[in-house]
């Protein structure tokens, strides 16, 4: 007897909240079928038999909506309690007295409709919520006589099917208000359970990523030193090795461990970039980059490069000066390596300028450029556009992380065979320890 009154124990269908607004439609089903048969005793007791009758195909609708519903076709099932048991109790209310309340029913009802069809079949909640409003709405103009005035109930059971009525409607609201404080309660259950679980996991890679970024920046430390070995011992070798077949395969060793270094310096820089701070200090543009074209004279074919600066910077400038030089060096160097050797004149073009709060430097060249279609990947990691040419493939992307780092901007314009303009725009971060005012 207890298993009865546990609204649970009505429907088979699945107890997950998922399954919620299909298990609403079983178990409002059996509180209607319930709520038939007492008016069906109601009208008994008054002798009404043809209110009988009309309450217990009104039974029947909901015992055929309860049955459709377990067998798990839930919008069939919904569309006969909503269509066919609305519109029964439509034609009920135009059959009887407004005074018994038939249309009391329906303010239950819509609230129902928002609970029994999810956010995938809202469009029906408001084709629903508009179809019983209809409903009511012709009622009241008719003045509950839609069919002309009619009464089956012979004047009898008004007084008392009125109160069945209104008890109904009321337990209907209360069993939704119910319902939908239960579903907002589960909701929060499991958004707060969703957080919880994210943070958690958060918590974890953030703890992986620590390992593994601690992992190599020490890993690629300890490379450092067996590499330079190897290049101090080939140096040795080449000058005491005579054949030019040995010295060739010397040689060839040499660039090898030398793109490894560069590698590894790169991997280096890029850990660097995430483990540590933003430092400001006071920075002479004009001085690094000469430094910086100055460190990369080694570059095959250089020498045949002209260099243009226009720097309209005061100088010096608040930004952190390790950062800046990775990043204009990387620039600086792909501007070299990627220039057109066709060209007879070739050259490349640094401007700088300044706002209250950024300052922009562009570097422009009239290389080879990048093809448009590969465009969209030149911040990739480890992306080539040009294969012929050696590199790891992660000097943009470290150029794109370090300007993120500084919270700037970085973007190009590059046409293939013309040339290509890399402009970075990055804010000025005050220091007063070199910047008082």
């Amino acid at each position: 007897m207890n298993r009865f009154f546990n609204l649970n124990a009505w429907s088979k269908i699945e107890k997950s909240l998922e399954q919620k607004p299909n298990i609403l439609v079983s178990q409002f089903a059996i509180i209607a079928i319930i709520a038939a048969f007492f008016q069906v005793v109601n009208d008994l007791i008054n002798t009404n038999y043809i209110a009988v009758m009309l309450d217990m195909v009104l039974a029947g609708i909901f015992i055929i909506t309860f049955l459709v519903n377990e067998k798990r076709f839930h919008l069939c099932a919904k569309f006969i309690f909503v269509v066919c048991g609305t519109g029964y109790i439509f034609v009920y209310a135009a059959l009887i007295p407004k005074s018994i309340g038939a249309y009391l029913v329906f303010f239950p009802i819509i609230a129902l409709v928002f609970l029994i069809f999810s956010n995938e079949e809202r469009h029906y909640k408001y084709f629903s919520v508009a179809y019983v409003l209809i409903l009511l709405f012709i009622l009241e103009i008719t003045n509950y006589q839609p069919f002309g005035e009619m009464n089956v109930t012979q004047g009898k059971s008004e007084g008392s099917s009125f109160y069945v009525n209104m008890l109904i409607s009321v337990f209907g609201m209360v069993f939704s208000m119910y319902n939908m404080d239960i579903i907002n309660k589960k909701i929060d259950e499991v958004r707060l359970a969703t957080l919880k679980e994210l943070e958690q996991k958060n918590n974890e890679l953030e703890l992986a990523n620590d390992e593994l970024d601690h992992f190599v920046y020490s890993a690629s430390h300890d490379l450092k030193a067996p590499l330079l070995s190897i290049l101090g011992l080939i140096n040795i070798a080449k000058y005491e090795v005579k054949e030019n077949s040995i010295l060739e395969y010397f040689l060839r060793i040499e660039n090898r461990v030398q793109r490894l270094t560069q590698f590894i310096k790169e991997v280096i820089e890029i850990s660097k970039n995430t483990r540590t701070e933003v430092k400001v200090e006071a920075v002479d543009l004009k001085e690094l980059l000469d430094n910086i074209i100055e460190n990369n004279n080694y570059i095959e074919g250089v020498k045949n490069i002209h260099f243009k600066k226009d720097i309209n910077l005061n100088v010096p400038i608040p930004t952190d000066k390790s950062r800046l030089e990775v990043i204009l060096n990387n620039l600086i160097s792909n501007a070299i390596k990627y220039m057109d050797k066709n060209k007879r004149q070739k050259k490349i073009i640094i401007v700088a300028s300044e706002t209250t709060t950024h300052f922009e430097i562009s570097i422009k060249d009239n290389g080879i450029g990048i093809p448009k279609d590969q465009q969209h990947r030149v911040f990739d990691m480890f992306y080539r556009g040009a294969q012929s040419r050696e590199g790891s493939g992660l000097g943009l992307y470290i150029v794109q992380n370090m300007v993120f780092k500084f919270g700037g901007n970085i973007n190009f314009h590059s046409e293939e065979g013309e040339g290509t303009v890399f402009t970075i725009s990055l804010p000025k971060i005050l220091n007063r320890k070199y910047f008082p005012f």
